[in-house]
């Protein structure tokens, strides 16, 4: 039998400091639903895919969402010493980029699936070419950087490979921790269009927004920390 597969979707919900608990009637729920589930955790299905419709649920019917608490989050770390962006730095190249701010870094490992990181988003240890990507929204102070994309589109095999420093920074601007990479390449570049209302915008408005990715494979990493 020819397996189909219909939309499910990943509610996510990015409100920093609330808490939101859901419920829904489990004896209403399709199959389908359920098997989606596991294939979108197992990695037969994309996350694009399972993040277009629990709006197909909720639209009809099938699950309902009622806020039934919300509560402040306990935390004494205030917004100026918690980690707050990502600051990227380009070196070995003749003339590095530096300065240059993203609102998303992640790993991506190679070996998604273990019962530790399902969902691939930690650096394996045993990786030898650790891989990362870069989003943000597209912004004129990254000119630099995109120049940078444009020439590895154009002779990617002909260019050195070059090192990268992510520094995740707290509120202040001061660095928690660098993550240093080393010998890199870029595989991929795109920008695209996220309409999906109910992912957290970068812009932090509710509303679509165009965003870029850049996809890096590398052969060596470290990560620093401070002194001070």
């Amino acid at each position: 039998m020819k397996k189909i597969f219909l939309p499910l979707i990943l509610f996510v919900i990015g409100i920093t400091g609330l808490s939101i608990s859901a419920s829904a009637n489990n004896s209403n729920i399709p199959d389908w639903v359920k098997n989606n589930a596991k294939w979108w955790s197992d990695g037969t299905i994309s996350e694009s895919d399972y993040v277009t419709s629990l709006q197909y649920l909720i639209t009809n019917g099938i699950i309902q969402i009622p806020i039934t608490e919300v509560t402040a989050a306990q935390t004494s770390l205030t917004n100026e010493e918690r980690a707050q962006s990502f600051k990227v730095t380009v070196s070995n190249i003749v003339a590095p980029i530096s300065a240059t701010y993203f609102e998303k870094f992640e790993l991506t490992s190679s070996q998604p699936g273990a019962s530790d990181d399902p969902r691939g988003r930690m650096y394996s240890f045993r990786d030898a070419n650790p891989k990362f990507f870069l989003e943000s929204l597209p912004s004129v102070d990254k000119k630099q950087f995109y120049k940078f994309v444009s020439t590895w589109m154009d002779g990617s095999d002909r260019l050195n490979k070059f090192n990268v420093n992510v520094d995740v920074l707290d509120g202040k601007g001061s660095t928690i921790q660098t993550w240093e990479f080393n010998q890199c390449e870029i595989t991929s570049y795109g920008t695209y269009l996220q309409d999906t209302v109910f992912v957290y915008q970068f812009s932090k408005v509710q509303d679509s927004e165009i965003r870029d990715r850049v996809n890096f494979s590398c052969i060596g990493i470290h990560l620093t920390i401070p002194q001070h």
